[in-house]
């Protein structure tokens, strides 16, 4: 779903266009197999949940609260290669939207966050998005901002620190990396803009690094709450 259509101030980005030679760089190359689809069933609502995450901590996905709200029966996690792992989702923050799971036996080499884009830095959003094959597209990093949009239950407001990409960003694609060129990750993809074409955001670094740290090691289930 586009969740937190009315999140920040979004609007048509002045950065250059994306350029597609990004696609082709060493570090986006080296990464893009630790990025994988998830997907389970929200058995209260009767929904399949489909989304992305990556590696970023031994045998440990992160991806977003949403991509696992009310996920009952699963997830299941697919690599690039086809394989198919089961999951437990071990942290679930859906006030920064950001879950964790555990997943072992998984023995994919973790990425690296980096730390803050620059506006205008050329990158790269990976994902499954629309439940399809894995999918990279080129993305402009637009800037950074705190904005402030819903909790995905919309129970609350939330201040969070994001970029905005110029990037087609898709259902789906929520939870993937935003890639950097060298193979670190500049922050976990969540939401696309809604009546702003082309355009993404993304939950920075630094702002998923405290619920990153505080899954990393977790490998006992908790509740994924409701739907959202």
């Amino acid at each position: 779903p586009e969740v937190f259509s009315g999140i920040g101030a979004a609007h048509v980005l002045s950065v250059a266009p994306p350029d597609s030679a990004v696609l082709d760089s060493a570090g986006y190359l080296s990464a893009r197999s630790r990025v994988v689809k998830v997907k389970g069933t929200a058995a209260s609502c009767s929904r399949i949940i489909e989304g992305s995450g990556f590696v970023y901590a031994p045998d440990h996905i992160i991806t977003n609260a949403h991509v696992v709200a009310g996920v009952t029966q699963g997830p299941q996690v697919y690599a690039e290669n086809g394989a198919v792992y089961q999951a437990t989702v071990v942290f679930y923050d859906p006030q920064v939207d950001i879950a964790v799971l555990y997943v072992p036996g998984l023995n994919m080499a973790p990425l690296d966050f980096a730390g803050q884009a620059q506006t205008g830095a050329d990158a790269v959003v990976a994902g499954y998005p629309l439940d399809h094959a894995f999918t990279a597209v080129p993305a402009r990093v637009g800037g950074i901002q705190d904005a402030t949009g819903p909790d995905i239950y919309q129970t609350s407001q939330v201040t969070r620190q994001i970029y905005q990409v110029k990037a087609n960003v898709e259902p789906g694609n929520s939870g993937g990396p935003l890639i950097a060129p060298n193979g670190t990750v500049y922050g976990v993809v969540f939401a696309a803009a809604v009546g702003v074409p082309d355009t993404g955001f993304v939950l920075t670094a630094a702002e998923v690094s405290a619920d990153a740290r505080a899954g990393s090691g977790a490998t006992v289930p908790v509740s994924t709450e409701g739907c959202d």
